[in-house]
C-alpha cells in the first residue's frame, strides 16, 4: 500500500509538471540509500549545483530579484501607451503612442559567489505620431530604440527605507527615426544608470508595471555617438548649438506612487523626467500620470510636455503639449 501511495504521488508530480515522458518506477529502499549516501559525501565544490547550501541560493539577492512579476522572460520595460493630443476631428490632432518591451536573455541561474555575472537584456521601445485627422492618417514620424544591457540587483541600505536598488551597465543603445535624407535622425549611446528607492511601509504590488517602492529616484548619464548628421543640420540651418545641448549627457527621473488618494482608486504614480548636461535654455521635462482602473489591466494615462526633444525630428523644437489615452501593461 505504502508502495502505491508513492507511486501515485510521483505520477501526480510528473504529470503537472510535465517534466518526464515517462513515470519512473519507484524503489524507495535505493532512493533511501542513494540519499544516505549522498549525505555521507562532502560537497564537491566542482559542482556549480552544491557549490552554496540550497537555503543560500533560494535567499539569493538574484533568486528575489528574477522572481518579482516585473522580471518574466518578457515583460514591460517604459511605459506602453495611447494618448490623444486634441480630439479627432482637430486638424492638429494627433495620436501618440509607445511599445516597449524587454527579453531576459539567460535563465538566472548562473551563480559565482551567490550572484549572476551575467544579468543580460535586449529591449525595444517604439514611439509614433499619428496624424489620425488628416486624409489617408499618416504617421509623422516613428522613433525606434533598441538597446543591450545588464541589470544588477543592489538592494543596499543607505539610511532608514532608502536603498541602492540596482545598476544598469549598457554597452548598446540606439535611437532613430528611419527617415533618409535630410530627415534622417539617429544617436548612439552607452549609458550607466542607477536606481535608488525609498521602501514603502506597506507592501505594494507590481501592478500595471508600477513601483514596488513608494518613490524612485534613478540617474542616467551617457556618452553619445553617431549624431554628426543632426549637427550638421544645426550649421545648414545657421545655428551655433549642437545635438546634444538639446538632448543632454544624461538624464535625472522622480517617481512617486499613492500619493493623491486610497480606497480603491490609490493605484497611481506620476513619473518625472528631465535631461542633465544640457545648455541651460534647452529645457526639458516629461510628465506622466497614471491611474489603475479597478479589475482591469489599463490605467489611464495623462502626459505633459514641455520643451525640446519630445522626438528626434522635433529635437530642435519647443513644445508645450498634453495628451490623455490609456496605458497598459502584459
Amino acid at each position: 500500500m505504502r508502495t502505491l501511495l508513492i507511486a501515485f504521488i510521483t505520477a501526480l508530480y510528473f504529470t503537472v509538471n510535465g517534466a518526464a515522458a515517462e513515470l519512473p518506477v519507484p524503489d524507495v529502499p535505493a532512493k533511501a540509500d542513494r540519499q544516505t549516501d549522498a549525505e555521507n559525501q562532502p560537497d564537491d565544490v566542482n559542482n556549480p549545483e552544491v557549490t552554496l547550501p540550497a537555503g543560500e541560493q533560494q535567499r539569493s539577492p538574484q533568486s528575489e530579484y528574477f522572481g518579482k512579476k516585473s522580471d518574466r522572460p518578457v515583460s514591460a520595460h517604459k511605459v506602453n501607451y495611447f494618448a490623444l493630443h486634441r480630439w479627432p476631428g482637430n486638424d492638429n490632432a494627433q495620436l501618440k503612442y509607445q511599445i516597449s518591451m524587454k527579453f531576459r536573455l539567460l535563465e538566472p541561474n548562473l551563480y559565482v559567489l551567490k550572484y549572476n555575472i551575467f544579468p543580460a537584456y535586449f529591449a525595444y521601445t517604439q514611439m509614433s505620431l499619428w496624424n489620425i485627422s488628416q486624409q489617408s492618417g499618416p504617421v509623422e514620424e516613428s522613433n525606434y530604440n533598441p538597446e543591450f544591457f545588464l541589470d544588477y540587483p543592489v538592494n543596499a541600505v543607505i539610511v532608514g527605507r532608502f536603498k541602492l536598488r540596482n545598476i544598469v551597465i549598457g554597452p548598446l543603445e540606439h535611437e532613430s527615426n528611419g527617415f533618409d535624407g535630410v530627415q534622417s535622425r539617429s544617436w548612439n549611446r552607452q549609458y550607466v544608470l542607477v536606481r535608488f528607492g525609498l521602501e514603502s511601509k506597506e507592501k505594494l504590488a507590481v501592478t500595471n508595471s508600477f513601483l514596488s517602492d513608494k518613490a524612485l529616484l534613478y540617474v542616467k548619464l551617457w556618452h553619445a555617438s553617431g549624431y554628426s548628421g543632426q549637427d550638421a543640420y544645426l550649421q545648414s540651418i545657421g545655428s551655433s548649438d549642437a545635438f546634444l545641448d538639446y538632448m543632454g549627457r544624461g538624464a535625472i527621473g522622480v517617481s512617486v506612487r499613492n500619493f493623491l488618494w486610497r480606497g480603491s482608486l490609490r493605484d497611481h504614480q506620476l513619473d518625472i523626467r528631465t535631461p542633465v548636461f544640457r545648455d541651460a535654455h534647452k529645457h526639458s521635462y516629461k510628465l506622466e500620470l497614471r491611474q489603475q482602473i479597478p479589475n482591469m489591466n489599463f490605467a489611464l494615462y495623462l502626459q505633459y510636455w514641455y520643451g525640446y526633444g519630445e522626438t528626434l525630428l522635433r529635437f530642435d523644437q519647443f513644445g508645450r503639449r498634453g495628451f490623455v489615452g490609456l496605458a497598459f501593461s502584459y
